[in-house]
Order: structure tokens, then C-alpha cells, then sequence
């Protein structure tokens, strides 16, 4: 019976209601918002594994991760941790060992949740990996001038 009386009044409201005074709200301005990354530009370049550098159409330089997340962007001259640790000779590359596998080169990494491994053939070494690799071999020939005195 409530509902009866209730439909009733709300029907006879909306029927007493000029439709010429009631207009919809206004839409809500529309922000454009950029594009969701979701995939690492086809010329972007490995500098670090899991890292990527991209230009693009305006000259301004990016900076590419894969998260599990999804992809991640940031201008590229913002502080980029990985490169900062190897030029600087410190935590990143210490911690990175590098063992020549044939003509590819298996990388080591101790990382707090356990040791990460890759491997890359050495005509494909981007730049973090080759300092890595150099300075690898720079150590082992350096201890076996030392092991023959």
C-alpha cells in the first residue's frame, strides 16, 4: 500500500514539472589525459636490463620500465638509480658478475630477493652490461698477472 502512494505522488510530481525549466545537467568538462603507456616504443634502447631510453617527436627523452605493473615512463632527466650506481662504481656493479658462456656473456646479479641471471650475446651488450663485462675482465687478468709472479 506504501508503495502505491508513494509511486502515485512521485508520478503526479513529475507530470506538475514544466519540462521546458528542467534541462539536464551540464556534461562535465572533459580533461585530456594522456595515453596509458602500455607497450616500450619499437626504437627505444636497452641502456640497462629491464631499462630502456626512447627520443620522441619533440626531441624530449624518456625513460621506459617494465614493472608488474605494466609499463612505466618518466623524462629521462630525472635520476636514473641504475646508471648513477655504475657510474659512480658502486653497489649494482660490485654486486654483478659476468662469465663468458661462447660467444654470449651470463650475467649474476645478487639482489635482495635472491640472485637474478641473464643472458646476452656479446655483440648485443648494451652499455651498463659491457661496462660490467669489461671490467670483469679487466679483474680476472689483472689476478692472473698477480697468480704468476
Amino acid at each position: 500500500m506504501r508503495i502505491l502512494v508513494c509511486t502515485c505522488i512521485l508520478s503526479s510530481c513529475l507530470a506538475a514539472q514544466d519540462p521546458a525549466k528542467t534541462s539536464p545537467p551540464p556534461a562535465a568538462k572533459q580533461t585530456q589525459k594522456a595515453p596509458a603507456v602500455t607497450a616500450i616504443p619499437k626504437g627505444a634502447v636497452e641502456t640497462a636490463p629491464g631499462l630502456y631510453r626512447w627520443t620522441d617527436k619533440d626531441g624530449k627523452v624518456w625513460t621506459y620500465r617494465r614493472t608488474p605493473f605494466g609499463v612505466k615512463r618518466w623524462p629521462a632527466d630525472s635520476a636514473d638509480i641504475r646508471q648513477d650506481a655504475l657510474d659512480k662504481g658502486n653497489a649494482a656493479s660490485e654486486r654483478t658478475t659476468a662469465v663468458e658462456q661462447g660467444d654470449a656473456v651470463r650475467f649474476e646479479q645478487a639482489t635482495p630477493f635472491g640472485k637474478r641471471t641473464w643472458v646476452r650475446k656479446k655483440t648485443e651488450l648494451n652499455e651498463y652490461e659491457r661496462k660490467i663485462w669489461d671490467l670483469q675482465q679487466k679483474n680476472s687478468a689483472a689476478s692472473r698477472t698477480a697468480e704468476k709472479e
